[in-house]
Formats: structure tokens, C-alpha cells, sequence
């Protein structure tokens, strides 16, 4: 039975594969399987959720990719520092940023489908995330409450993740960042069970097609 491992790699290329292999692969996933399809989406007034439902895996994903760790159990922690690593690190309060998305945005696509309520979306917005929050008494901003609100930019998110995912490629295939390289093995082996044996379909080809 013929098997992809992304749009246009066999499992073949998975036989032995060097690290441009697998760097191949990888960006070859993430371009057809999430960007591609978000692209599409986003050419359309009412594709904007399905899109982020698409690529607001990133945050979390990425932090894999660059810890080689398995994000089991560790969601959130992961899900904020691939936030950050996307977007600047350097901005005050982004770590309470990323912690607030993840609530309303990334769970709520997760598991409900839908942004939570406290969540609007405009492509009007110049920043990919706006985020209000209550005022102390002396009318500074108390980022220790729970946020106000948030609007988020579609397509201004989709830049910034598809910015950083094309930057990181590029580093990987420069052949001098084993900083990158070394945990971006970890996480393939990890994650993509490279030299462990087939999936077992249990039946032939012929078997499977009748089953139709």
C-alpha cells in the first residue's frame, strides 16, 4: 500500500534519511498539510477561524522542535515559550500574553471549534494581538487579572508564524546550528518513529479497497 509521509515524500524517503531528509519532510508537512491549506482559507471573509484552528498549532509544536522533548502533559508551558520564540520575547508581559491566548484562543479552537468569548477578529488591526486588561486605581494596567479582551489579526498571526516557520528551516539547512539541528532530531525521532517497524494495516491493498 503506498504511503505519504507528507504531500509529495513516500515513506521511502524515510528509509535511512540523511538530516536534509527529514528537514525535507518536515517542511514539507507543514507547508502542505497547515500553511497551504490556512492560505486558502484565509482568501475567504468567513475562513478566518478554520484558518487559526489550522496553524495556531505552531506555538506548541515549534517548542518541541527546538526543546526535542515530547509536549505531553506540558501544553501550556510549551504552547508559551513557541509564542514567544514567534513573536518578541523582549515585549513586556508577553509571557502573560501567550498564557491568556492559549485560554481563549488556542483551547477554545481546540476544543470547541469557536474563539472564546472574550475574543474578537478584525484584519483591520495592525498587530497580530491586541490585549486589554482592568485598570488599578492609579490607571495602570493590572496584568495580574484575568484579561479583558483580545482581538486578533488573522492574517497578520499567519504572517508571523509563517515568518518564523521559514526562518527556522532556513537555519536548519545551514549546516552550522547544532543547536537547532540536535533537538530537531530528538523531536523527529520522537515524534515520527524513525527505524521503528511499519504501522500493521492488517490486511493486502486489494483487501482494503473492497472495504470501501
Amino acid at each position: 500500500m503506498e504511503c505519504f509521509v507528507s504531500p509529495r515524500f513516500d515513506h521511502s524517503k524515510l528509509n535511512n534519511p540523511s538530516l536534509n531528509d527529514l528537514i525535507d519532510v518536515f517542511e514539507d508537512s507543514w507547508q502542505g498539510y497547515i500553511f497551504e491549506p490556512a492560505r486558502i482559507l484565509l482568501r475567504y471573509s468567513s475562513g478566518d477561524v478554520a484558518a487559526m484552528t489550522l496553524f495556531i498549532s505552531y506555538f506548541e509544536a515549534i517548542w518541541i522542535y527546538l526543546r526535542g522533548e515530547d509536549s505531553e502533559g506540558r501544553s501550556k508551558e510549551f504552547f508559551v515559550n513557541g509564542f514567544q520564540r514567534c513573536f518578541s520575547a523582549n515585549t513586556p508581559g508577553i509571557d502573560i500574553a501567550a498564557k491568556e491566548i492559549y485560554k481563549h484562543i488556542r483551547c477554545g479552537l481546540a476544543h470547541t471549534g469557536m474563539l472564546k468569548r472574550k475574543v474578537n477578529y478584525s484584519r483591520e488591526a495592525a498587530r497580530a494581538f491586541y490585549l486589554t486588561y482592568p485598570k488599578n486605581s492609579d490607571g495602570s494596567l493590572n496584568m495580574n487579572a484575568p484579561v479583558a479582551s483580545i482581538v486578533v489579526n488573522p492574517l497578520r498571526m499567519f504572517e508571523g508564524v509563517f515568518g518564523h516557520f521559514c526562518k527556522y528551516v532556513k537555519a536548519l539547512r545551514s549546516g552550522n546550528r547544532a543547536d537547532l539541528t540536535d533537538p530537531f532530531q530528538k523531536a523527529v525521532n520522537l515524534l515520527w518513529g524513525i527505524g521503528e517497524e511499519d504501522n500493521i494495516i492488517g490486511m493486502t491493498e486489494d483487501e482494503f479497497k473492497r472495504l470501501a
